[in-house]
């Protein structure tokens, strides 16, 4: 299993992502506060761990994140639509109340390719977001 990390020195509350890989699974643990800025960064970072390692599932787990607006929702979604486009799925774990809450707000659970806590498996790719 290898890991790498990739933090914002100085900054307590910055989000910061580190990754270890297991097979074709990349994980990406983010901690602090997902902002603008650190959506930026953390984007960055992931994506250039996507294309170097190609998983089929991009794991991001969220238990370190307190506090994420819409530019957090945009990373994840960036996301997913970068796995989709390769034939992968997104699971996301680890979402403390105030982010769930903004991912419900957005209506997440029915998009194709993702795997949120408690399900066990993306609906898939192609899948309307019709009635279930």
């Amino acid at each position: 299993m290898e890991q790498t990390e990739n933090r914002t020195a100085g900054f307590p509350s910055a989000a910061g992502v580190s990754f270890t890989r297991d097979g074709t699974t990349l994980f990406a643990r983010i901690t602090g506060e997902i902002d603008h800025h650190a959506a930026r960064r953390l984007r960055e970072a992931i994506d250039m761990e996507v294309f170097r390692a190609l998983p089929s599932v991009l794991t991001i787990d969220l238990t370190g994140v307190g506090f994420m607006d819409s530019a957090g929702l945009g990373l994840i979604l960036g996301r997913l639509n970068l796995m989709t486009g390769r034939h992968g799925v997104l699971r996301l774990l680890g979402l403390r109340p105030p982010v769930a809450r903004i991912l419900s707000l957005a209506g997440v659970e029915r998009l194709p390719g993702l795997i949120l806590p408690g399900r066990d498996a993306a609906l898939p790719v192609g899948s309307g977001s019709g009635a279930h």
